[in-house]
């Protein structure tokens, strides 16, 4: 999980992202859906990657 830090937050539009952790279903996670009302970046509990809405940064 400490390589997957020095990737920059994910930006994306609209409050709410699908993570699969890779375009791959094969390569991926079960899909976590997760909720980007926060200021801070929210992070996926399956691969580590961290998203922001992004109007905030």
């Amino acid at each position: 999980m400490e390589l997957i830090n020095e990737i920059p937050p994910i930006k994306v539009e609209g409050r709410i992202v699908a993570c699969e952790g890779d375009t791959d279903p094969a390569l991926g996670h079960p899909i976590e859906f997760i909720c980007l009302d926060l200021k801070e970046p929210a992070v996926c509990k399956y691969c580590g990657l961290r998203y922001v809405q992004a109007h905030h940064h």
